[in-house]
């Protein structure tokens, strides 16, 4: 099960944050999944944002409709500029999913959106050795009013849909046996 945690030391997402920003993080083991454990960071991100969680889905949808009057980017519209290319080959300016790549690394991504209200990063980090994890940590850079209210309505979504993620990439089956998206 995943559990609240603090974002690693070795993150590529301490230089990006500030002091003000929003910053969660949690992480759930990778003991018993080895495929996990030696996916390329990309696959392990499409294998984490992609998952098949119908009520997250819905919510997506309504948070697409609202937003989109308002003009905040919508994740429909955003997943539309998926690159074709396989998962591995995937660089920074392509996107998985919705999310964009921002940077690849042998055992972190991070990937994120800017847009008027805020900029955000998602981290997914994965440690190795006799306690495997991987950690997802968002920050958000919040430009105004609208940004500070927006994260305030979505955040107990946000904390539920993180950990939910994780724990069915964890549960589901293994990567080998799934197609890239």
């Amino acid at each position: 099960m995943s559990q609240a945690d603090t974002l690693p030391s070795e993150s590529l997402l301490n230089a990006y944050r500030a002091p003000r920003d929003f910053l969660d993080c949690y992480s759930v083991s990778l003991k018993g999944r080895p495929d996990l454990q030696a996916a390329d960071m990309r696959v392990l991100a499409d294998h984490v944002l992609n998952a098949d969680i119908n009520w997250m889905k819905a919510l997506l949808a309504v948070r697409d409709r609202l937003t989109g009057l308002i003009g905040m980017k919508t994740t429909d519209k955003l997943a539309l500029q998926q690159s074709r290319l396989p998962m591995e080959q995937r660089a920074p300016g392509d996107r998985i999913g919705f999310f964009k790549i921002y940077s690849v690394a042998d055992d972190e991504i991070v990937l994120g959106e800017d847009d008027w209200h805020q900029d955000f990063r998602l981290s997914l980090l994965r440690t190795g050795g006799a306690a495997p994890r991987v950690f997802a940590s968002t920050c958000c850079k919040r430009h105004n009013l609208a940004g500070h209210a927006y994260l305030a309505l979505i955040l107990p979504f946000h904390k539920l849909i993180a950990r939910s993620v994780l724990d069915k990439a964890v549960a589901s089956g293994p990567i080998s046996a799934q197609v890239s998206r």
